[in-house]
Parts: structure tokens; sequence; C-alpha cells
């Protein structure tokens, strides 16, 4: 008799192996199919919704409506700081006229 086949001696060669798990066969992995209907047509494939164009157009605007916000808050802080200065004379004022009417006031009950 001739020899186990150069097969068999590779068999008994990863029987011999000390992996639990062994695979004997190569399952192939299914086919990548399309869903159906999912591309109709050529147009469809294109991008739907806005354009390059229309989103630089819309980044333009925006850029002019920051600059516009920008001033606004510039002014307002302007504002802001002229209020707190009014606020700030006019309590001043009343203090000094508080104090005078308690100086007054204390000499004269005295």
């Amino acid at each position: 008799m001739v020899g186990p086949s150069p097969k068999r001696k590779r068999d008994e060669s990863v029987d011999s192996s000390p992996q639990t798990s062994k695979v004997r066969r190569h399952i192939s992995p299914p086919p990548i199919t399309r869903p159906g209907g999912h591309y109709e047509s050529e147009d469809d494939k294109v991008l739907k919704g806005p354009k390059v164009a229309q989103l630089l157009c819309n980044i333009l605007e925006m850029c002019k409506e920051h600059k516009k916000l920008s001033d606004q808050v510039v002014e307002l802080t302007l504002e802001l700081k002229c209020v707190r200065d009014d606020y700030d004379t006019l309590r001043r004022s009343l203090c000094s006229k508080v104090n005078t009417l308690a100086k007054t006031i204390g000499k004269n009950g005295a």
C-alpha cells in the first residue's frame, strides 16, 4: 500500500494542533445587492437639496446679518455704558443731597 495522501497528512497535522475550533471549509459571503427601486433613474442619483451656489449665497447673507448684529451689539453696549454713567451721576448727587440734609438737620436738631 502506498502511504497516506498529502491531504490526509495535512488533516492529521491540523487535527493534532492544540486549537479547539477548526475551520474546515470556507463559506463565501452573501452577494452584495442593492435594494430594489433604490435608484430608479440617473436623475435620482444626483444629490437632492441645495446646490453649492445656493449654499454660498446663504453664507454671504449670514455674514451680512452677522455684521449687522455685531454693529447693533456695539451700539447697545455704548448705550448701556451711557445709562450706567447717568445712573452713577444721579446716585452720587442724591447721596450728596441726603448727606447735606442730614448735616443740616443734625445742626438744627442739636
